[in-house]
Formats: structure tokens, C-alpha cells, sequence
């Protein structure tokens, strides 16, 4: 079985435990190494987003200014290797990043990426984009908002991105790739096509996604879905299983199902990191 998680989150975004706590629990789980991986979400225009009053109720998540986001993000790096060495684990820093590509967001990223010497990134997108320019983004519990022909076109431009992102080389995988299935229409039929060019290109370019346990713990039902996951190994995607823990209990969930799931659909393609 997997005995490691690279997509892990603490209080210092939206997680329930501190570093520390998360620390621990890998160390008691028998864990070698763990990534953690809190929320980097920058948006230059975030703030006039519908969204904007549900959001700022978290304003340790939610920035538009990448300076004032390096210093908040650098202070918890600093304090994370500070406390590495107090653990009998290889201690990886990361970020899970929504993924902008308006003009200019794509460098600017880079270079925060680049000053705050992050092991990793991964690539999860969690909001509708509006618009081509990527100018307007809305939550995806504020869906209402839009009509239905919106809704079908930002789902259609949610897929594209997974694309983009994964075609930027910035991220070593891509998370829960059916994210939108919250979105009652995602599992709509006329989406089948779009989703088979992600598959496609993933396979294609070489990326990774990960099969991940928090869609068992919210629903039943693993990121992505099992029908989707199948065309992910019969396309032989590179697949790691993650568990995307916002608790120590959520650490290592179900990663003996994941396995046992993996395993009979004869996937054979597994990613681990490669230290470079």
C-alpha cells in the first residue's frame, strides 16, 4: 500500500490540524515522507467576484496580490523546514494552486513559485471561470448565479484548463480531475466527449492525476469517478492516490481500497516523486 501523500492541507489554508499534528500522524501511520500542500489562490480580479462575500470569510486563502501572498506563504515555508528536523520523515513543500492563465498570471507564478523554493505544486481548480480572458471566476455553490447555457460553457472551459495547466509543466500532478461533478449537469452526457480529450491528453503528454480517497469520505464515490478512472488506466495515465487530508484522521483514508481498486483494473502506471 501507499505510504505517502503529497496532497495534505494544514490551518494554514483550510486544513483542521496544524502542521505539527499532520507531522505526527504520518510518523505514527509509518509513513517515510509526506508533502504538504496548502492552498496558494491568486486571483487579481477576485475580489470582484459574486463569490467575493463567501470568500472573504477566509481571507488566509483568497488573495489578488502575489507579494502579499509570497510573505504570508513564506513565513510558513520558513516554519516548516524550521521544524523538519524534529521528524524521522522526508518533509516535502508544496501547494495546491487554482490555475489562472490570464495575461501575465502564468509568469508571475513562476517567479513566486521559484522565491519561496517549493518542492512541488499540484494543480487543483475549483471554481467556474466566465469568461476566455479568465477575468471572472464564481464558486461553485453560488452556480445559481448563472444560467444554464453559463453553466455549460464554464464546465466546458473547466476541462480546457485541466489542459492548460497540465501543458505548463508548473505541476508535478493534477487533482480530482471530475471536481465539478458537484455541478448536477457535469454528469451530463454531452460532456462525455470533453472529458475523453483530457483523458486523451494526458495520456499523450505524459501527466499525472491522482485517484483520491475524499470523494469516498464525501460521497462514496473516488475523485475522479470509477467510470472516468477506468478510462484513465486503459489509457495508461499515470495515476497516484492521494487523500487530499484537511484532518490527521483523513491521512492515508482508505488508501487500502484505492490500492485494491487500482489493482483489479490492472493499472500499472503509478507515480512517486523524483527528487530532481
Amino acid at each position: 500500500m501507499q505510504q505517502f501523500s503529497f496532497h495534505t492541507h494544514t490551518i494554514f489554508s483550510d486544513g483542521k490540524n496544524s502542521a505539527e499534528e499532520m507531522l505526527n500522524q504520518a510518523v505514527k501511520l509509518g509513513w517515510s515522507e509526506i508533502g504538504i500542500s496548502d492552498h496558494l489562490i491568486i486571483h487579481e480580479n477576485i475580489t470582484a467576484s459574486p463569490s467575493w462575500c463567501r470568500w472573504q470569510k477566509e481571507p488566509h486563502i483568497f488573495w489578488n496580490n502575489f507579494e502579499k501572498i509570497y510573505d504570508y506563504f513564506a513565513r510558513n515555508c520558513e516554519y516548516i523546514r524550521k521544524i523538519s528536523d524534529n521528524y524521522p520523515l522526508k518533509i516535502r513543500l508544496g501547494a495546491e494552486v487554482d490555475f489562472f492563465p490570464y495575461g501575465g498570471w502564468i509568469e508571475k507564478f513562476i517567479k513566486i513559485r521559484e522565491r519561496l523554493e517549493l518542492d512541488y505544486c499540484i494543480s487543483g481548480n475549483h471554481y467556474l471561470i466566465l469568461d476566455d480572458q479568465y477575468h471572472n471566476l464564481l464558486d461553485i455553490k453560488d452556480v445559481d448565479k448563472i444560467d444554464s447555457n453559463q453553466q455549460v460553457k464554464a464546465i466546458r472551459r473547466h476541462l480546457k484548463t485541466l489542459c492548460l495547466a497540465a501543458q505548463s509543466g508548473l505541476f508535478e500532478f493534477i487533482a480530482h480531475i471530475d471536481y465539478m461533478r458537484k455541478i448536477d449537469i457535469f454528469t451530463d452526457p454531452q460532456f462525455d466527449e470533453d472529458k475523453k480529450e483530457v483523458i486523451e491528453f494526458f495520456a499523450h503528454n505524459d501527466i499525472t492525476t491522482e485517484i483520491s480517497t475524499k470523494g469516498l469520505r464525501k460521497n462514496g464515490v473516488f475523485y475522479p469517478c470509477l467510470p472516468m478512472l477506468k478510462q484513465l488506466v486503459d489509457n495508461r495515465v499515470k495515476l497516484v492516490i492521494s487523500d487530499d487530508a484537511h484532518r490527521v484522521e483523513e491521512l492515508g483514508y482508505q488508501f487500502d481500497y484505492a490500492e485494491k481498486t487500482l489493482q483489479e483494473l490492472n493499472c500499472v502506471n503509478r507515480w512517486s516523486f523524483v527528487d530532481k
